[in-house]
């Protein structure tokens, strides 16, 4: 597939990961492997004219340094709206640049695959769903800035909020393990 100059990918990685026990963005499955952030980013370019990965202030530089070339671009949550979730992400990329659309996901669902961005994009406006969830984090959105300012103003920060806002429609796919987000070691 030819990349899209319309579509800008966005990679949501400014948790805490408590949970974890690490930073998730940072974590490698083994020493000589690349990090989430970094496969995340890989399994968008192919479909996306730039990746924009949106983290949090004590972030930004080890995530920046992973990256030296001009199809990533790093950034942090823009104010008033800092760690305000992916809503905060969100609007700090569409704040930064204009797309057509935004394939948004997060950084800590490892085994997501280009394929799934793909037909993302060929459904247009949609959000992941399986059988047994929805994983709204996981969609191809069109630029929505004011929405989703008006919902972060509000302290409405939930993500299925701004889809419902937007039209955003499931596409749901067969199998849940690409989506299972890796909250434990």
């Amino acid at each position: 597939m030819s990349k899209t100059k319309t579509i800008a990918g966005i990679v949501l990685a400014g948790g805490n990961s408590r949970r974890f026990g690490e930073d998730k963005a940072l974590h490698k499955e083994t020493p000589n492997s690349k990090t989430w952030v970094e496969q995340t980013a890989d399994k968008l370019r192919p479909v996306v004219d730039h990746v924009f990965i949106v983290t949090n202030k004590r972030l930004f530089l080890d995530i920046q340094s992973l990256f030296s070339d001009d199809t990533v671009t790093v950034l942090i949550d823009q104010e008033p709206f800092l760690d305000k979730g992916p809503l905060g992400g969100i609007y700090a990329v569409m704040c930064s640049t204009k797309y057509e659309r935004y394939l948004v996901t997060p950084t800590d669902t490892p085994h997501v695959t280009t394929a799934i961005f793909i037909e993302l994009i060929h459904q247009g406006n949609a959000y992941a769903a399986t059988k047994n969830a929805e994983h709204y984090l996981t969609a191809c959105i069109p630029y929505c800035k004011n929405e989703t300012q008006v919902l972060l103003n509000t302290d409405n920060l939930r993500i299925r909020q701004l889809l419902q806002t937007i039209n955003t429609q499931k596409c749901v796919f067969p199998s849940e393990s690409p989506f299972q987000n890796k909250n434990y070691k």
